[in-house]
């Protein structure tokens, strides 16, 4: 007891050298490239820690440098995903003097209006996630409308300790028609709090109140109380999933796997989307959206989902994506699904969600979407997110 007790206090020294050297690289790294490709984050406080993570791996994907404005005192006192950020070698300090940006973000739109530059201006909006989202009406053809991307360890796995390619996007889309799936359907995540194996914090009230929408701790029981057994399968093990898997047991049923039963290994995650047909689309705890959404979308997984309307442009039912509104609906869609109801159109389904997330969230539509303000001249424009 006294010996682990030893290991976790040097663990925490560990972290905290760690965090001190980060911060202090941070502070005195120098770009050593020059380039009118540079995105300056004002208010960087004021950004999340998972966002910040979001949007400088969509930039820096793009070729851009990013400046922050973390003081050596602030970045102390950031979390993981803060620290992450300052960690990549392509993140500067901003200084007195510095070059011209070509972008500029920031929460705080007095401070984005009173920084004199020609660059783009961008405005990181928060999208209100009470009222079923209503400023999501707000979003024009010129905003950039990300709510949610990948986990954030697959942006920068390195920076997680995570052995993994950076280029998961590329790897995956390369992959999306060139094998024969292995799964019917799937659902993997999350259902209770990991520290005690126990409290459902899916289970909110306030998802149906604010979105309309069934809570994700709802759909997974109602799917384990009215699914038939023979269209249901729920493995105990890794090993037991993945030798299922392969040995084509699955290819007509609904799996579903609870994170503290087993999770599935990052270097396994993107081959278990690529070998799976439809991947039901379950609502984080306060929100609806979830990582996992946008992560199957990219393996061209078809959407079980009742968010359709929450994605823009919305989702359209048997064309690119299944949509129910009851937890009975959904009970029909996965059986539909295991008696080969959906055979004959998978393939062309799954070619339209694959095209919908390259030409709406996937880097080269960001990318694009850079390009075409900067061609048209557009000095201002919005960027959505949600708290994370």
């Amino acid at each position: 007891m006294a010996f682990e007790k030893k290991l976790s206090i040097l663990r925490r020294l560990k972290r905290k050298f760690n965090k001190i050297k980060s911060c202090f690289e941070y502070t005195i790294r120098k770009s050593t490239t020059e380039t009118n490709n540079n995105v300056l984050f004002l208010c960087s406080t004021k950004i999340k820690g998972k966002n910040l993570v979001q949007l400088i791996y969509y930039f820096r994907s793009c070729g851009y440098n990013c400046y922050l404005d973390y003081s050596f005192r602030q970045c102390l006192k950031l979390n993981i995903h803060g620290i992450c950020a300052i960690s990549l070698r392509e993140i500067f300090q901003i200084k007195k003097k510095f070059n011209n940006f070509s972008v500029i973000v920031s929460p705080d739109k007095q401070s984005l209006d009173s920084f004199n530059s020609n660059a783009l201006k961008i405005h990181l909006n928060y999208l209100e996630i009470k009222n079923g989202f209503q400023n999501i009406n707000e979003v024009t053809e010129n905003d950039f409308y990300y709510p949610i991307g990948f986990h954030q360890t697959f942006y920068f796995p390195s920076c997680y300790g995570v052995n993994l390619s950076q280029s998961i996007e590329s790897e995956t889309l390369k992959n999306v028609f060139s094998s024969n799936r292995k799964i019917g359907a799937i659902f993997a995540g999350a259902l209770f709090c990991k520290w005690d194996g126990q409290t459902n914090k899916y289970n909110q009230d306030s998802i149906k109140e604010n979105f309309c929408i069934e809570n994700r701790g709802t759909i997974f029981s109602h799917i384990l109380e009215k699914l038939p057994q023979e269209h249901l399968y729920i493995p105990d093990t890794l090993k037991d999933f993945l030798d299922s898997m392969e040995a084509g047991h699955l290819k007509n049923k609904t799996v579903l796997i609870e994170r503290n039963n087993f999770s599935i290994p990052y270097e396994k995650y993107f081959e278990v989307l690529l070998n799976t047909n439809f991947y039901i689309h379950m609502p984080g705890v306060t929100y609806p959206f979830c990582h996992n959404q946008i992560e199957s979308m990219a393996a061209g997984c078809i959407p079980i989902t009742q968010l359709g309307k929450f994605f823009i442009p919305s989702f359209t039912h048997e064309f690119d994506s299944l949509l129910f509104n009851t937890p009975d609906e959904l009970i029909n869609l996965l059986s539909s699904v295991s008696t080969g109801k959906y055979t004959s159109k998978i393939n062309d389904m799954r070619n339209e969600i694959a095209n919908y997330y390259i030409d709406h969230y996937s880097i080269e539509s960001f990318r694009k979407r850079l390009s075409f303000l900067f061609d048209k001249n557009i000095k201002h424009t919005k960027f959505w997110i949600v708290l994370p």
